[in-house]
């Protein structure tokens, strides 16, 4: 027996199976403070286990029944598997810290008690010295988080509760009675331990500062009211400057001065309300809410913010920022801006507060070390200022959803997408109107063209296609051929006013445009959506032998350009227009593609692109295949695979290589078994396999089958490139990718039921594809021993039923995957 009356004989858990238990953890604030003596210390042990067994006893569990051990200055309480997991965070926090309350108002300084508490689940061993095991290391780096202890000291309460990402998710916010509102998200980083975890006061509130320290503030720069006024007056005009796809020589400001704005509306995520404008938004900003705002590219979210931006303005000096460059406002170390001043200045100020407006937020990911510490940005904003954010949505989805923490927005809308009789109509009849267009004859044309229409449904691609004009029109069949025929006429275009400049350079502007924009993308210049001048325009005199005055000039056809600070800065109209340049490059390199140019090759597809690049890729290289795609993709593989196996750049490139076999080429099926059969990576086997089982291959899928059956490791790296794919791991972490127990699948688990849901699912993806894709969510959830819920159960079932009747399938693979299904959607 020890002190808690644990019985440790021989026949306890000898190496035995593991067993299931609720970790409890709390740890005493302060034990070994010098302020302390050791009679109070025991005084404060003997305290701590009355309140726990108490508090335990209150809910319904019997502390002897639990198995216990001091740990450090706490205590750590196994709960047995039978009790409800619930009545740990719906009623023992309050009941804890009452006890906790009651010792301390009996007890002086020295003897009272206030506590850490961690709350985790999982698997435990028993042996002859007391329990080990992976849940409990988990539940002592909680505990040790520096968040819950600062969230302590800041706290008016006696007890700081964390709950690991798994219990939130299972148990606290399906329990109202643990108030899951009233939990935040943060980050744990602790020895071995990445992960975000959830942070609960059930007895104080945080005491948040309003303001940075009085001594982080130079009172000579804290500005006016009058000077707040005047850098949001400049903050709207660098909005307001940046262009639009058409008209191409109007800005954002312009559209809106000469009434060729349509206004936006917007929905909430669920589409059941009605859909509001911007003076809604507008007044739901002024009562202090914050708002983000999700939209597709180009459906217009920088419009939209400056619209939103110009109507608070007449009420409030609101601003629009870059989120890094809000870091500076809160005392980071950062270099001075009037924007920075400007927000010194109002939180130094009892007086009015400016709104935030931080367009485009997906475009500073890299400007941050993680996605978490963007989230943990916006957290430090929200509690200080009403904030309005836009983002791409899958962005968002993908890279910031799981760490953004749920009370930094108080509603979160979409940008609602135009309509052929709607809006786009209302664009079209403004621009006649106003002399841009001779007649609306273009939206019947658009009318009778499915394809068309529902390019509409996005502001920009309407943009677009309105430039084009009705001549244009005709060669216009999807998204990509929609940005080529733009790219050219707007390329021919600026030839022509280049010219007349007195730039006549043997240089075309598509050209300049293209490798401009592949400079940037592979020399790393992007600053979120921005660039320097200088660099790109020397690289182009390099390799164009043309003048910098006219190469800047054809720059400017595509990219806004200002200068500040003494350097001249340029981003291009719109981001999207930047990405497609970058795939246009890819392509010709893989078309001018000789054994003499290999190298060029080589170097071209080590770096790897974007998904929304990838998108374009693809789509030009169907569309103009070059009878020597094939060859040069398995030379540059066979090259790289050669020359530096098993690195970083070799699996990066060869991964891309076996993705554009696979979507982009021809009977890609014969080169890719041809690079598996003495493919020796194991990162790279699942790459060309993955391919394969994209086309249909009945050989890949049994190879794949059989090595996941063989290997635990496999089936790891398989879940962790497919986590990489839809964002669960951040796609700046280098290849290979390791699925591990901790790290959340959320945006894995719906983008694979989104994609399965999908009505052409069945008709357009290959039954083997179809079985790996169910595979892998089987596999997810068993490896985390956690259930598929009932609609995910049910769609998944859905899509197993129709591979019975898929001839191409193996028995013996169907049953295997029956009995998976099994286990993770159980009845």
């Amino acid at each position: 027996m020890d002190e808690f009356g644990n019985s440790h004989h021989s026949n306890v858990g000898r190496q035995g199976p593991a067993v299931h238990r609720t970790v409890l953890v709390v740890d005493v604030e302060h034990f070994g403070a010098h302020d302390r003596t050791n009679p109070h210390r025991i005084e404060v042990r003997d305290g701590l286990y009355r309140a726990l067994e108490d508090a335990l006893a209150r809910v319904g569990i019997t502390f002897t029944d639990c198995h216990r051990e001091v740990v450090g200055d706490g205590v750590l309480v196994l709960i047995p598997a039978d009790v409800a997991k619930s009545l740990l965070v719906e009623r023992l926090p309050r009941t804890l810290a009452a006890a906790l309350r009651d010792h301390n108002d009996t007890h002086d300084d020295g003897a009272r008690i206030r506590l850490r508490m961690a709350i985790h689940a999982g698997e435990v061993h028993y042996d002859n010295y007391g329990v080990v095991g992976v849940a409990v290391n988990f539940a002592h780096r909680l505990i040790n988080s520096p968040a819950l202890k600062e969230a302590l000291a800041a706290s008016s309460g006696t007890l700081a509760l964390v709950a690991s990402d798994w219990f939130f998710t299972e148990v606290v916010r399906h329990s109202p009675g643990s108030d899951p509102a009233g939990y935040r998200r943060i980050r744990v980083t602790e020895k071995e331990t990445d992960t975000i975890a959830w942070l609960h006061l059930p007895d104080g509130a945080e005491n948040h500062a309003p303001r940075p320290a009085q001594r982080d503030i130079d009172p000579a720069r804290a500005l006016s009211p009058e000077a707040l006024w005047a850098a949001s007056e400049r903050s709207v005009q660098r909005l307001g400057a940046r262009r639009t796809a058409y008209p191409l020589d109007l800005s954002i400001a312009e559209l809106h001065n000469r009434g060729l704005y349509v206004p936006a509306t917007f929905s909430t995520l669920d589409r059941n309300a009605t859909a509001v404008g911007v003076a809604h938004l507008a007044d739901q900003v002024q009562s202090g809410s914050s708002l983000l705002i999700l939209g597709e590219p180009g459906s217009g979210k920088s419009v939209a913010s400056y619209a939103l931006l110009s109507r608070l303005r007449q009420h409030i000096p609101a601003i629009t920022a870059r989120a890094s460059k809000l870091r500076d406002a809160l005392g980071y170390p950062t270099p001075g801006s009037d924007l920075a001043d400007a927000l010194r200045g109002t939180l130094s100020d009892d007086g009015t507060r400016p709104v935030l407006v931080v367009d485009g937020l997906d475009e500073t990911l890299d400007e941050f070390e993680s996605a978490a510490d963007l989230s943990e940005l916006l957290a430090q904003l929200s509690d200080r200022f009403s904030i309005i954010v836009t983002c791409r949505r899958r962005e968002f989805e993908d890279n910031l959803a799981a760490s953004v923490d749920s009370g930094a927005f108080d509603a979160i809308y979409s940008i609602d997408t135009w309509t052929v009789r709607g809006q786009f109509t209302e664009f079209v009849q403004r621009l006649v109107t106003a002399g841009f267009l001779e007649s609306a004859e273009l939206l019947g044309v658009i009318a009778r063209s499915p394809d068309l229409e529902r390019m509409v449904a996005r502001p920009l691609y309407a943009r677009m296609l309105t430039f084009l004009g009705q001549e244009g029109l005709p060669a216009v069949t999807d998204v990509s051929s929609l940005y080529a025929e733009y790219i050219d006429k707007l390329a021919v275009a600026s030839d022509t006013a280049l010219a007349g400049a007195g730039c006549r350079m043997r240089a075309r502007s598509g050209e300049i445009w293209t490798d401009a924009a592949w400079h940037i993308f592979s020399s790393g210049l992007l600053t979120e959506d921005r660039f320097d001048l200088q660099p790109v325009t020397t690289h182009l005199e390099g390799t164009f032998d043309e003048r910098a005055p006219c190469l800047s000039r054809a720059l400017s056809q595509i990219c806004d350009q200002w200068r500040t600070g003494g350097r001249v800065r340029g981003r291009f109209v719109h981001y999207s227009f930047f990405e497609y340049l970058v795939s246009r490059y890819y392509v010709e390199q893989l078309h001018d593609s000789t054994p003499a140019t290999a190298d060029r090759l080589a170097k071209c597809l080590s770096v790897d692109p974007s998904p929304e690049i990838r998108h374009f890729l693809v789509a030009e290289l169907r569309e103009h295949q070059a009878s020597g795609l094939v060859d040069s993709l398995v030379r540059a593989y066979l090259q790289m695979r050669t020359a530096a196996a098993r690195t970083t750049t070799a699996r990066t490139m060869c991964n891309l290589i076996a993705y554009l076999l696979s979507r982009a080429a021809k009977n890609g099926r014969e080169p890719l078994h041809r690079l598996l059969e003495e493919e020796e990576d194991m990162f790279l086997q699942q790459s060309l396999l993955w391919g394969l089982c994209h086309l249909g291959d009945r050989d890949a899928l049994a190879r794949f089958v059989r090595e996941s059956r063989r290997s635990a490791e496999w089936r790891a790296w398989n879940r962790g490139y497919v986590m990489y794919y839809y964002g669960d791991i951040d796609r700046r972490v280098p290849p290979p990718y390791n699925d591990e127990r901790r790290r959340s699948w959320g945006r894995t688990r719906e983008r694979t039921i989104d994609m399965m849901s999908e009505p052409d699912y069945l008709h357009a993806v290959a039954p083997q594809r179809r079985f790996l894709d169910l595979y892998l969510l089987y596999d997810y959830a068993i490896w985390r021993e956690e259930t598929l819920s009932t609609e995910d159960a049910h769609i998944a079932a859905a899509m197993l039923d129709v591979l019975w009747h898929e001839p191409s399938i193996e028995g013996s693979f169907l049953h295997e995957l029956q009995a998976m299904h099994a286990v993770a959607c159980p009845a």
